[in-house]
This record gives structure tokens, sequence and C-alpha cells, in this order.
């Protein structure tokens, strides 16, 4: 054995140590660390204030997931969505993926992650639409599809999805009950109304959602992600920042 293949052997051993005793620690920390959980899928681990990440890979019983309070999803192939569209097991994944939906558990999807959106420069326009339709589809059964970041903020703030539905709906509520006052307190509530939502983030999602209005307004530092960007543009939404 020349020196090289020896220095590769060692290198080797050294990684597949490494390994093993960050998989034995996040097993020890799943079993002793109380609090919220969450199941995660490959890639890198997230950070979100108020919950501790579990690997998929690390769990000794993965058939058990009522411990965790939603999975994230960081890669998902044009196979494996294809699948879990039709509520089909292909792999580890797309069955975990299948579950927490069967349990009315929240699945967010990473959307760098989704295979297809590869291809949406490239493709041709009337195929991509086959995978645009899917996308839309596992949205419809209770996805959640938007960045690492944007998950990561969504969470932290603790905030909850709204629709522009629930929001019109509250703000006609609000002027129901104050349909007696004066035309000065009507005006009040109109101005404290004055922006389409409050979210602090507009993923692809809560997009969809936004563009059936032709114009929406939005407070200024409102953080918008590139797929979102895209909903709006493909809609021409209107954005205006007061």
């Amino acid at each position: 054995m020349d020196l090289e293949r020896l220095i590769d052997e060692v290198y080797q051993r050294i990684i597949d140590k490494t390994k093993q005793e960050e998989i034995t620690k996040a097993v020890s920390n799943e079993a002793v660390r109380p609090g919220k959980k969450f199941l995660q899928c490959e890639g890198k681990v997230l950070s979100i204030a108020g919950y501790e990440a579990v690997l998929f890979e690390t769990i000794k019983d993965k058939s058990q997931f009522r411990d965790y309070q939603f999975l994230v999803i960081t890669r998902l192939s044009i196979d494996e969505m294809a699948a879990s569209v039709s509520g089909l097991a292909i792999n580890e994944k797309t069955r975990v993926l299948r579950q927490f939906l069967l349990t009315g558990k929240t699945v967010y999807v990473m959307e760098e992650g989704l295979e297809h959106r590869a291809y949406k420069a490239i493709a041709n326009p009337v195929f991509y639409n086959v995978f645009k339709d899917q996308e839309t589809k596992l949205i419809q059964y209770g996805m959640q599809i938007m960045s690492a970041i944007a998950l990561e903020t969504a969470l932290d703030t603790g905030e909850k999805m709204v629709s522009a539905e629930t929001i019109r709906n509250e703000t006609v509520a609000e002027s129901a009950v104050r349909s007696g006052s004066s035309a000065i307190q009507s005006s009040e509530i109109k101005s404290s109304n004055k922006y389409t939502t409050v979210k602090k983030l507009i993923n692809h999602e809560l997009a969809k959602q936004l563009a059936s209005e032709a114009n929406i307004t939005l407070k200024v530092g409102t953080l918008i992600t590139p797929y979102a960007n895209d909903v709006f543009r493909e809609s021409n939404t209107r954005i205006t920042f007061i």
C-alpha cells in the first residue's frame, strides 16, 4: 500500500467516525431534550427558535411521528413529487411525507430543493406546466413551499399564515361592528387597514393567495421570496410599499 492510499484510508476512517459520533449525539439529544421537535429529511439542519431539529436518518423507529410538530423536506425529486401527488410512497421520504399529511400535520418543502424548477428556463412551457400543476396540488394537500430562510424567519416570528380572504373578512367585520360610528371613526378604521397583509415575509403560497388582487399594499421592509415575485409578475399584480 503506497503512502497516498494509506492517507486516503486514514482520512476516510476519521470521516466515518465523525459521522457516527454526530448520529449518536443526535439520537441521544432526541431522547433527553424536552420541548417541541420537528423532523427534517436530509440537508443542513435548520435552526428554528423554540424547536429542536431531528434528522429523519438518525431516528431508530421510522414509523412513529406523533412527537414531531411538522416535517421539513429539503429535496424533492421529480419522481418523488409525482408519487406524493398520487399518494404513493416510493421511498422512506415519500412514506413519511404521506404519513404527516394523513395525520393532519404540516409539511414544509424547500423551494430550492424542488428538482423540476431547475428546468424552468429551458423546458418546453407546455410540458413544464405538468410539474407546475403537481406543485399546485401539493399546496392544496396542505404542504407549504418556501425557502429555508423564509421558513426559519416565519417560524421564528411565530406568525400564522393568513389568506387574503381572511384579511378582507376581518376588515368587513370590523367595519360592520362600527357601522354606527362617525365618519371620522370610519376613516380611522380604513387607515388602520391600509395594508393588504401585515406579514413581514411573503412566500410562494401566500403570494398565490394575494395575487387574486390587482393591487396590493405592503409595509416598507416586507420581504418577498423570489418565487413569490414570480407569482406577482405572472399575475400582473401591482405592489405598493408604504
